[in-house]
């Protein structure tokens, strides 16, 4: 749990096990909250008497596969043991307490759980986090423990669902690869067929920008696979793995719109618009001859390993932040990286303030 400053990542120590499977303010997450507020309430109703508490909040910049737009929100009530959820943005007038921010930082906040964990981890994982996006927010909570009892509970479940968000191919991104590497490669119906493997693979971007690897390092991950055994790790293959089987090296800029879109979420309009980009962000350079980006490979996966990395992709690209470098990168705008509308809501607007705070929560 290393970020790329090579400090512990306290927003995965605070965080609940595993990666999560519901996006933030998805129907199927709201779905959950509700039901979580119900049997929450029922079991509280005794301390309800006479509270009624209405919340609402509201993520900027979901991610594209969802198809949500510019923002996603849900708000919920809560009125003795009532209890009433749903989708969508309710005025400030209408709530108690409402607060809006960047959705992938919202996601993380959702992520970390406070039952059995070190409460000094999860400020230091909350202030982390809340010095990543600008906010906005209004009222309050009300003081009733039956109720913080319940908006506890609420958070501590939601927090093994949602899906976690961190930027392409930081230590942190990799964590999710790892997560759902480990667990295939384990599992009852891979294990068996990769268990005579030997293989190395290896994604390394280089040229990163500062908000996100503020040490100046190469982005990305490798996979050692030694008789089923498997190894993910972050950044640069390290030296007693190479040389990498099959390996992918170039410029990180070019490579995140591709890299994070959710494949079978794509719509026919935008797999047209993926191949155009893809045309002329990966084409070669007219004065220097190179490609941006390169993959060479020795042999290839047996079919076992490759089911077992089929859904990587797609795992990942549901697990990662919408920020671009030319967001922070003042003109860092070649004619091909203007914000593609597969990649990310025409309506984006920045919510991250990587001005004041590099990724890692660090003044700059």
């Amino acid at each position: 749990m290393v970020m790329a400053n090579g400090s512990p990542s306290v927003v995965l120590a605070a965080m609940a096990d595993g990666i999560g499977d519901l996006s933030f303010g998805s129907d199927e997450w709201i779905d959950l909250a509700r039901e979580t507020l119900v049997a929450a309430a029922a079991r509280h109703a005794d301390g309800l008497a006479g509270v009624r508490f209405t919340l609402c909040e509201v993520a900027h910049n979901p991610p594209r596969y969802l198809h949500a737009g510019a923002k996603v929100a849900w708000h919920a009530t809560i009125e003795g043991a009532s209890v009433t959820a749903g989708s969508g943005e309710l005025n400030e007038g209408e709530c108690d307490f409402k607060v809006e921010g960047d959705h992938s930082i919202l996601s993380n906040l959702t992520r970390i759980q406070y039952h059995g964990r070190d409460p000094k981890i999860v400020f230091a994982a909350r202030a982390r986090l809340s010095k990543l996006s600008r906010w906005k927010m209004s009222g309050g909570l009300p003081e009733n423990k039956a109720l913080a009892a319940i908006l506890r509970t609420l958070h501590d479940t939601l927090a093994v669902r949602t899906l976690p968000r961190f930027v392409f191919m930081t230590p942190e991104w990799v964590s999710s690869a790892r997560a759902v590497l480990s667990a295939r490669a384990t599992s009852e119906k891979y294990a068996d067929g990769i268990k005579d493997d030997e293989f190395t693979f290896s994604e390394e971007f280089t040229d990163t920008p500062a908000y996100a690897f503020p040490d100046g390092s190469h982005g990305g991950f490798w996979v050692n696979v030694n008789h089923g055994e498997i190894t993910v790790g972050a950044g640069p293959l390290p030296e007693q793995y190479q040389p990498a089987d099959m390996q992918t090296k170039g410029a990180y800029t070019p490579v995140v719109p591709v890299g994070r879109h959710v494949n079978t979420a794509l719509t026919d309009a935008e797999k047209e618009e993926e191949a155009v980009y893809k045309k002329a962000a990966f084409a070669r350079d007219k004065e220097t001859g190179e490609f941006p980006v390169g993959q060479t490979a020795t042999k290839q996966m047996s079919p076992d390993l490759g089911r077992v990395f089929a859904v990587l992709h797609d795992e990942l690209s549901k697990r990662s932040s919408g920020e671009l470098p030319l967001d922070f990168i003042e003109g860092l705008k070649p004619a091909w990286a203007t914000p593609q509308s597969f990649d990310r809501d025409p309506g984006y607007e920045s919510w991250v303030k990587y001005d004041e705070f590099d990724i890692y929560g660090n003044p700059r």
